[in-house]
């Protein structure tokens, strides 16, 4: 009896000691790392992946030491006003081996990023949103790779864009332009892109032409835009700005009417602009509900959305311009690109809002060839076709982006050509690597408060990251 008793208090206090510690490492979860580097508190705000929750990179295979080096990149890149806030996570064979929050929104406030904080994704919306409606639609014999757009869309009809595939439009070979400014179509021609002297001195005067066509004489034209909201004027772009119903429309119809250049490699929203329509047309519904429906509220994520304000406070989203020049006012809970904005803000290029938790579990979803937590939502065939795919110019993938040689490539030079993800313009990047079983997750705001030169892009921190990560699964 009294060995008995021993024994049951000794499990007690080991017990105890155990609660007492997860406790500590709770308090502290922002943190990824412990302090000696060698164990992890899994971030349970951010994502759910039925992992332990308390664990080593070491039972990976990663290297804790090399992997905080990540910090210092990223604080030299706060320092340096690359950005003003950032989230990283790192997972490795579905554990977040690496999970922080770095920064604050803006530069001038002490609102700290935390784990559940959205950020507009920008062209990262093109392989978390739209891409996966196609895959689906794919997956379900609904559409195929070979079929013309044409067939989906009317507005195509009769134009030289009649013969583009879907497959064009994923490799980004259709011969569409890269760009079409929207933005023209509600202004009057004679509105100058001029900066007002208060602002002549700051960063404001870099911005790209086609965000910067403002000043004070900036003028709507009549009929496509309102500052109060109605059935014909539903599109709200910002907090008083509505747009016309009928600007949808008239931009598709646009593209229909544009030259067709050659059919070679040219990067283009345009292309999943149409890709979204298509999804349209096929389900029957709009985009963010068919998604909402067969991807994100069955995966639970709670903070993915087109549209952000009609579900979350204003706070939780990440500002991306202190000044736009068509809206005149600070953006945060829109979309930062100007066409997309116009379209509604649920577009196939840009609109999707979400924290890299939930980013890294749609990927991790792919990685897991279409299942996650034991819910199928895209068959492997599918899933291998998509990710595997390049085209024979050997740029993209089936939608994805991939690592090329040079100088020139997304991706760090560790990185294996098998490598499938993107890279989205307001500072947002998600990489997946399924032959070391990885998902790399950075997003930021680097567009605020003004989105002139392209800092980010310039220092490579994200691809210097990337060459962490892989320097840290290295045997020492």
């Amino acid at each position: 009896m009294y060995l008995r008793i021993k024994k049951l208090i000794g499990t007690f206090i080991v017990l105890a000691f155990y609660l007492l510690a997860s406790v500590q490492a709770g308090n502290n979860y922002f943190e990824g790392l412990s302090a000696n580097g060698d164990v992890y508190e899994a971030n349970k705000d951010s994502i759910s992946l039925n992992t332990p929750i308390l664990f080593s990179p070491k039972d990976v295979g990663m290297n804790p030491v090399k992997l905080r080096q990540i910090d210092a990149i990223v604080n030299a890149g706060i320092k340096a006003r690359v950005f003003p806030g950032c989230q990283v996570l790192v997972l490795k064979e579905g554990k977040p081996v690496y999970d922080k929050c770095f920064g604050n929104y803006t530069y001038d406030t002490i609102q700290k990023v935390k784990p559940t904080t959205m950020y507009d994704l920008a062209s990262l919306s093109k392989t978390t949103g739209t891409l996966l409606a196609v895959m689906k639609l794919y997956d379900s014999g609904q559409l195929k790779l070979n079929d013309k757009a044409s067939k989906y869309l009317t507005f195509l009809h009769g134009t030289d864009k009649e013969n583009i595939t879907i497959k064009e439009l994923l490799f980004h070979e259709s011969g569409l332009p890269a760009y079409l400014p929207f933005y023209q179509m509600i202004v009057e021609k004679n509105s100058k892109p001029t900066v007002s002297a208060a602002v002549k001195n700051t960063e404001i005067t870099m911005v790209p032409y086609k965000n910067r066509i403002n000043g004070t004489d900036l003028q709507y034209k009549e009929g496509w835009v309102s500052g109060i909201l109605s059935t014909e004027y539903p599109s709200q772009v910002s907090d008083s700005i509505f747009v016309s119903n009928r600007f949808h429309d008239a931009a598709m119809k646009r593209i229909g009417n544009t030259k067709l250049n050659s059919k070679t490699y040219c990067y283009s929203c345009l292309n999943f602009m149409l890709l979204k329509e298509i999804v349209e047309t096929i389900s029957g519904t709009t985009m963010d509900v068919f998604l909402d429906r067969d991807f994100y509220i069955p995966m639970k994520l709670t903070n993915m959305a087109y549209l952000p304000l009609r579900t979350h406070k204003r706070e939780e989203v990440a500002p991306t311009l202190k000044i736009d020049f068509i809206r005149k006012e600070a953006i945060q809970g829109y979309v930062h690109d100007m066409d997309a904005a116009l379209l509604g803000g649920v577009s196939g290029n840009a609109g999707l809002f979400a924290s890299a938790g939930d980013v890294a579990a749609v990927y991790q979803m792919l990685l897991n060839n279409g299942e996650k937590d034991g819910i199928r939502y895209l068959s492997a065939e599918t899933c291998k076709l998509f990710t595997t795919t390049t085209s024979v110019s050997g740029r993209r993938g089936l939608g994805f982006d991939k690592p090329v040689a040079g100088k020139h490539s997304p991706c760090c030079i560790s990185a294996p050509r098998v490598v499938y993800g993107h890279t989205g313009y307001t500072g947002t990047c998600c990489w997946v690597d399924p032959i070391n079983s990885l998902v790399y997750v950075f997003l930021s705001n680097r567009t605020f408060p003004y989105d002139g030169i392209n800092m980010l892009a310039k220092t490579g921190i994200r691809t210097k990251i990337q060459n962490v990560i892989y320097q840290s699964m290295n045997k020492q």
